[in-house]
């Protein structure tokens, strides 16, 4: 059972429902700034419709917190390091979320230094969101089904509160990752599609698989109409919305 703290925190991403629907923002970390350039005008029209939660990185949640947190959940972006949970709870924020892409299982380094941040988010009572996707030499994600099994409960085992990875195969196959995972996992949207029905899509199949939700980016603020297919998505995951009706908003 989560600590008080821990659990107010997760009700105010998940809702009565169990499921959220998070943009995420925290992509200018690697320098990308296309459909984010107005980072408040851009989360203030997600937040009004229907954005559950917003991750995003530091200098980003500084901007946006202080008018924002009042409408959606926030949740902060940070690095491999302990010390920023710390920093997460005097921000007051509602949960933290990690990066991973690499190799599956991960060494030991990361390992360590994951655990010692979610230790440290027991401590201050923070859900942690940690995001664990496998990737090739490369950094090409590998959307393998057995690979994201192992990712997702690592993730778990580590301590996370919520796993964020990717779909693979079809609603069979991840609903069998989903039950492999000792805690919620939210799907992540992945490289921009160039159908928006296809993001629908794979929010609708990932839900049916049940999957507490989604952590959406490009897919959402990179679309020509964000407010639209953020509405869409947030019907499809809080099940006001059956796909074919999706569809018909965007």
């Amino acid at each position: 059972m989560a600590s008080l703290g821990k659990e107010i925190r997760l009700n105010r991403i998940f809702g009565k429902d169990n499921k959220a629907f998070i943009v995420a923002f925290d992509h200018g970390l690697s320098g990308i700034t296309s459909g984010i350039e107005d980072i408040f005008n851009i989360t203030s029209i997600v937040a009004n419709n229907g954005a559950d939660g917003l991750l995003l990185s530091l200098g980003s949640i500084k901007k946006v917190g202080p008018l924002l947190g009042n409408k959606t959940s926030l949740i902060l972006t940070i690095p491999y390091d302990y010390k920023y949970v710390k920093l997460a709870a005097m921000l007051g924020v509602d949960g933290i979320k990690t990066a991973y892409f690499g190799q599956v299982p991960m060494n030991d380094d990361v390992f360590n230094r994951l655990s010692e941040i979610a230790n440290e988010a027991e401590q201050w009572e923070i859900p942690y969101i940690i995001e664990v996707v496998p990737t090739d030499s490369n950094g090409k994600v590998l959307y393998n089904v057995e690979l994201i099994k192992k990712a997702a409960r690592i993730g778990a085992e580590i301590g996370g509160d919520v796993v964020k990875t990717a779909f693979a195969g079809g609603v069979n196959e991840y609903r069998d990752i989903v039950r492999s995972c000792s805690v919620p996992i939210v799907v992540m949207g992945g490289e921009k599609m160039e159908r928006a029905e296809d993001a629908l899509k794979l929010i609708s199949d990932s839900i049916s698989s049940g999957a507490a939700g989604g952590a959406i980016g490009r897919n959402v603020w990179e679309y020509k109409e964000p407010g639209k297919i953020a509405r869409a998505i947030s019907g499809i995951i809080h099940g006001k919305l059956k796909l074919e009706d999706a569809i018909k908003i965007i």
